[in-house]
């Protein structure tokens, strides 16, 4: 059946405060006098731009720093100084529904910059696997946000990938200036104008620089992925469209849980709604959504599984879950956790990481061995295009994790709300972050009978997911595990 039509006015309320607060940027655009710095697009010319400098951080980060679950993990984490210029840039040529975008730099508008890199790596170089995620860091809560590294950690750290997070937007610095006030005053950031120049930038020195950031020896080929987390995604759509095609910085991308829109090049045009990847990518992108995403977005449904591009969306997955919520408590500024609200029900606990899980593994294979990963099908629409539910409330189709295929809840995406007064955090942290309401102990038994049952459609649900390439062998052993530490609820 339909989604109900009392929910219309939530996913409006929710997609316009993330909209709000991810994607209306203004971009600083004044004039130093600086060298200039070659174009970029189809019509760049063959001048070069002096290499920026790489300055290794003394002491340890005071933001976004997760080094003491890191050792415990053997990982390393250090921070490093990226310093350079960078230029606005303006459209070459029509934005065209294609996605084949030029970009070229503003005669006049190149300014200097100074930015930092998180580097998080295996300890014992020997574990590398030759693959470095580069992740536009998320500055939509106005501090970092490794909102990747959340979703992708287990992964990352199990099979040997490095990480750098990387500060490309100056909406960032309030919450590095409260977190390290001496540390991070160093920091320049001109706007979101000049990110791609900053995020390019930072590209390159990773690959020109491996061996110095990664503390290894020259790997036989190092393979760089780009990564982006709900905003950033957004930017990295943009980035893919006009200056990837030229640069050829990456070897993949994922991008996760984006809006249906493309970022502006500069402040002085809007967004690109309902962007495609241009057609002409020769290096891979996986694109994941979480329902909530899709269910405000009818055209990312529409985005089509082609040569270079996967499209998986997952049911009932949340955009802010739980496990996202927890995370980004760990690295938040005092005054983040200090306004914490309260919301009426638990938020939505299903495992959206090990959907990205498999995404990242199918990604490296596509990338590493040319294996192009599986196609998943879309959710359920009713008549008017609202999501299709069951009659337990979880949505239809999808990447169904066993969570949601043999569920014990109802893992709703906009039903939830503050117990306190009305605020936009509230209303992000609440309404992002879903919720998960158990199924009755009667409702349970007349769909599986006893717990034996259940616990043989969960097994049945892992093993088609592992099979498939849709989740991975130790995501699959937790799952079970988890399963058969589950206690049934009683009848009444």
């Amino acid at each position: 059946m339909a989604s109900p039509p009392t929910h219309v006015a939530l996913r409006a309320a929710w997609l316009s405060c993330l909209l709000a607060g991810a994607l209306a940027h203004g971009a600083s655009q004044s004039n130093p006098a600086v060298a200039a710095v070659p174009p970029v697009g189809t019509e760049a010319p063959s001048a070069v731009r002096p290499p920026p400098t790489l300055t290794p951080g003394i002491g340890a980060a005071q933001a976004t720093s997760r080094a003491a679950d890191l050792i415990a993990r053997g990982y390393t984490e250090q921070e490093w100084w990226l310093g350079g210029t960078a230029q606005v840039h303006d459209r070459a040529g029509s934005r065209s529904e294609d996605g084949r975008w030029a970009a070229r730099p503003r005669a006049g508008s190149a300014r200097p910059y100074q930015t930092r890199l998180l580097v998080r790596r295996p300890a014992d170089p020997t574990r590398f696997n030759g693959i470095v995620l580069v992740e536009w860091l998320n500055s939509t809560l106005k501090f970092d946000l490794d909102g990747g590294w959340i979703l992708l950690r287990d992964e990352i750290l199990r099979e040997g990938y490095a990480w750098v997070g990387v500060s490309v937007q100056a909406e960032a610095l309030p919450g590095l200036l409260a977190q390290g006030p001496h540390r991070y005053d160093v920091l320049r950031l001109p706007g979101d104008a000049y990110a791609w120049d900053v995020y390019g930038d930072a590209l390159q020195t990773v690959r020109q620089h491996a061996q110095r950031l990664l503390g290894i020896p020259a790997p036989p080929r190092l393979r760089l992925l780009g990564v982006g987390y709900s905003q950033s995604a957004v930017f990295l759509t943009t980035w893919l469209n006009a200056f990837e095609p030229v640069l050829r910085r990456l070897d993949g991308t994922l991008l996760h849980g984006a809006a249906p829109v493309a970022a502006p090049l500069n402040g002085d045009e809007g967004h690109a709604f309902a962007p495609r990847l241009r057609a002409d990518l020769n290096r891979p992108v996986m694109q994941v959504q979480t329902e909530m995403e899709v269910s405000v977005s009818w055209p990312l449904s529409k985005t089509p599984d082609t040569a270079s591009v996967r499209y998986w969306e997952v049911a009932g997955a949340a955009h802010l879950d739980a496990d996202v919520q927890a995370e980004t408590r760990a690295v938040a500024p005092r005054d983040w956790l200090d306004s914490e609200p309260v919301c009426l029900k638990p938020l939505n606990a299903l495992p959206l990481r090990h959907a990205d899980a498999a995404a990242l593994h199918a990604l490296r294979r596509w990338v590493v061995d040319g294996v192009p990963p599986p196609t998943v099908p879309r959710m359920g629409r009713g008549p008017l295009g609202f999501l299709a539910h069951d009659d337990d409330g979880n949505v239809l189709g999808g990447l169904r994790l066993p969570e949601i295929d043999a569920p014990l809840a109802r893992f709703g995406t906009y039903g939830n709300v503050s117990r306190g007064w009305p605020s936009v955090r509230g209303l992000y942290t609440c309404i992002a972050g879903g919720s998960t309401v158990p199924l009755s102990a009667e409702r349970l038994q007349r769909r599986y009978g006893d717990r034996a049952s259940w616990l043989r459609a969960v097994q049945t649900s892992a093993d088609r997911l592992l099979q498939s390439g849709l989740l991975r062998p130790a995501d699959h052993a937790l799952t079970l595990e988890t399963a058969r530490r589950t206690p049934w609820p009683a009848s009444r």
